[in-house]
């Protein structure tokens, strides 16, 4: 059965379906399993390619803007296919009846892709109520403020705040302190696309990683600002008299730039420089591995040795290993010897920006954090210009040889650390896989455009959502239950040593949609439920503890003016009623001196000892009328026990939704609190207080118990006041004593 949906749609978006945009009898094979299928329909959307299953009722949401292929297929005695491949790696192949009909969808499809950036998405998405459009602003200036910069070494430089030195440069850059604005500007016309050499991250003992693009020097040429750039960029750090220059290119490949006017660093006119190449292939190669990855998730039955061949044809892990390689000899430079390093591609925004993030998270455990790592892309990728929308291709008019993974393959060797230091990291895999997703989904306005300049340009942060945002207000969805802020990796650089065994098959983000060939259940997802429980159960069991303290109060008092009114018989007038002494036992109730609570408005200062102070029978008459209200009833003790569930549904059972969203690796599960059943983000309301929960906190619940909450607080308070406080306080008694007497 597959049936999947794309889980951050605007489900409070109205449905417009395009005219004449609806195509019956369309069959639906699993890859798995050619016999079962399933037959259903096909609507399109303005934003989405639904197919609903009546049968079966589940649906598909394809969001347009993830569509990465639909390539019609031979057509066959069942029909003519229509393939559909995603950027989330989702593969679906419709058959569809008539011939006729499978061309105008091919066509239809291929021509609702955005034309341009001011059609994308994310001008259209209205995100859920709890979404504001609103972007905390990140200040690049604040980042190297954290790093002790500006310091006596390094200076802030706005040479670029028109854009007009480095249009794919932020604003403002940081620059060695001995530097002079002609140096800049020459060394920014010896450089590709402008790219000079600039600082991007301080380490502690003073060593520096700066970024640029491949120098202009084809075979001879030479620039000498750009050789006084690097000296001011060496003195910087007194610990090292030599720093190294990381080329990230294939050698062959950087000596063909040669013939084309561009290639690399002659050591002859740069003095005490270390020249090294860190072999990382080209755009191109990469597109072509991950190709080869996803034909190998796709086949149908392989054998092992088929599928593992495939696999290992691909050479993804070896792309994978040389990125870590890169990054792991960049911070062995820095911390260990000490030196400054100096890393360029081709252009400084892919490879580049690759080895730069990774290394400074190997780095700074700064980084490893959720805002942390959130700073360390909006620095590295997006206010120094990866060419997210041409390396995504968000538009029609992309070339679709501009495309490649260079994030993902970033996003993928964070994953590869999280596997080798599964403590060391606040986010989780959800995050991360979260993170490729929107980069190619253009649902939020971050993603959107190749630039700093890019952005400001289409006004992204007026018009559209933010990604941080979302993911700030569902924080605990991303948060690594494994993480431990003292442990020893969490707090120190790491820099493992990698082998060809280390490095595992990202089984989660390939597969994730393959649900028959994931494991049900994974540890952090266990860990996330079994918090949850158990601080629901804690909660309750707090409150539990409370009522019971109450009701012993109520009991004693009630015990102490049974023995009053018993003393006090003899000395009364025969002539008195029989019913006086219970009425003024009634009257006299206690106060109940009890733990805080919200609803209840009960004061926080009472334990077991305090039973002592409890103020004499005779001054109870003064109590207000607030205070009484506050007894407890058995109604409202009934209706607070059966407000949480003690049982929860385990993650492993449930593979839809009740709202038939099929639940996948990148979704997190959520399990009601009332009724204990797992829920995806749809069919949750975060804000629902329980009034079986000690602090009174909001807590998940789906939306048919909160319902049920709502209508059940309502009744309540409405009959509530109904009875007086001498019925209360009576009812109350007389169930005491009826508990009693079965007790004995």
């Amino acid at each position: 059965m597959v049936a999947y949906f794309w889980f951050n749609f605007g489900y409070n978006n109205e449905i417009r379906i395009l005219d004449d945009a609806k195509v019956q009898n369309v069959r639906v094979v699993d890859r798995f399993n050619n016999r079962q299928h399933i037959i259903g329909t096909i609507f399109l959307t303005d934003k989405h390619l639904i197919f609903v299953d009546p049968e079966g009722k589940r649906e598909t949401w394809i969001l347009h803007s993830l569509i990465l292929s639909a390539d019609k297929l031979p057509t066959t005695q069942q029909g003519c296919p229509l393939r559909v491949r995603t950027k989330h790696f989702f593969s679906i192949e419709f058959i569809i009846p008539k011939e006729r009909d499978c061309v105008e969808l091919h066509a239809t499809l291929n021509q609702l892709k955005a034309e341009s950036h001011e059609k994308l998405y994310c001008y259209l998405y209205q995100a859920p109520n709890y979404l504001e459009k609103i972007w905390d602003p990140f200040l690049l200036a604040t980042e190297y403020m954290r790093m002790g910069v500006p310091n006596r070494d390094w200076k802030v430089e706005d040479s670029n705040s028109n854009f007009d030195m480095c249009d794919t440069y932020p604003p403002i850059i940081y620059v060695p302190m001995s530097t002079t604005k002609q140096m800049l500007i020459g060394s920014s016309k010896f450089r590709s696309r402008g790219r000079l050499p600039v600082l991007t991250y301080l380490h502690p003992n003073g060593a520096s990683i700066t970024r640029c693009s491949q120098p202009l020097s084809g075979f001879s040429a030479r620039c000498l600002e750009d050789e006084q750039l690097l000296q001011s960029i060496l003195k910087t750090n007194s610990h090292s008299s030599t720093m190294y220059i990381i080329d990230t290119r294939p050698r062959i490949n950087a000596v063909a730039n040669r013939a084309a006017g561009k290639g690399y660093e002659n050591e002859d006119y740069y003095s005490n420089i270390q020249f090294k190449f860190c072999p990382i292939e080209n755009i191109h190669v990469m597109r072509g591995s991950l190709q080869k990855v996803l034909d190998a998730c796709e086949m149908k039955n392989p054998s092992m040795n088929q599928y593992l061949n495939a696999l290992d044809s691909s050479s993804w892990l070896q792309h994978i290993k040389a990125v870590l390689d890169a990054a792991i000899f960049i911070a062995r430079a820095i911390d260990i010897e000490k030196k400054n390093v100096l890393v360029h591609c081709s252009d400084g925004w892919d490879r580049t920006a690759q080895c730069c993030s990774l290394s400074s998270l190997l780095l700074c455990p700064y980084y490893r954090s959720i805002h942390g790592f959130r700073m360390l892309i909006e620095k590295e990728w997006l206010s120094f210009g990866h060419k997210f929308s041409d390396r995504c291709g968000h538009t029609r008019t992309s070339d679709n040889k501009e495309q490649s993974p260079v994030f993902l393959q970033f996003v993928e060797v964070v994953w590869q650390l999280t596997q080798i230091y599964p403590t060391a990291f606040e986010f989780n895999e959800r995050f991360l896989i979260s993170l490729h997703d929107h980069s190619h989904s253009c649902q939020y306005g971050n993603f959107v455009g190749n630039c700093e300049k890019d952005r400001l340009d289409l006004g992204v942060k007026e018009r559209t959502y933010s990604y941080w945002n979302y993911i700030l207000q569902n924080v605990n969805d991303f948060k690594n239950p494994l993480f431990r802020p003292q442990s020893t990796y969490a707090s120190e650089v790491l820099l493992p040593t990698i082998h060809s065994q280390t490095l595992k098959f990202w089984m989660n983000m390939y597969h994730r949609f393959d649900g028959s060939i994931l494991p049900k259940e994974n540890i952090p997802n266990t860990l996330t439920h079994l918090i949850d429980h158990t601080a629901a159960l804690n909660d309750h069991a707090r409150l539990l503890e409370k009522r019971i303290r109450e009701l012993r109060t109520i009991l004693e008092n009630a015990n102490e003016q049974t023995n009053h009114s018993t003393t006090s018989l003899p000395e009364q007038d025969g002539s008195s009623s029989e019913t006086e002494p219970s009425q003024t036992a009634n009257k006299n109730l206690p106060p109940l001196s009890l733990s805080s609570d919200v609803e209840s408005g009960i004061n926080s200062d009472y334990s077991p000892s305090d039973r002592t102070s409890v103020s004499p029978p005779l001054n109870l008459q003064h109590q207000s009328s607030g205070e009484i209200d506050d007894i407890p009833t058995i109604e409202r003790i009934a209706f607070e026990l059966n407000s949480i569930a003690l049982d929860w549904r385990s993650y492993q059972a449930p593979l839809h939704c009740t709202c038939s969203l099929p639940f996948d690796s990148a979704q997190r599960k959520y399990n009601c609190w009332r009724c204990g059943e797992n829920f995806c983000i749809r069919c949750i309301e975060h804000g629902v207080r329980l009034p079986g929960l000690y602090s009174n906190s909001l807590a998940p619940v789906c939306k048919t118990c909160a319902r049920s909450i709502k209508s059940s607080l309502s009744m309540f308070e409405n009959s509530t006041p109904n009875k007086s406080n001498d019925q209360k306080q009576a009812e109350m008694k007389s169930s005491l004593s009826i508990n009693d007497e079965n007790k004995i």
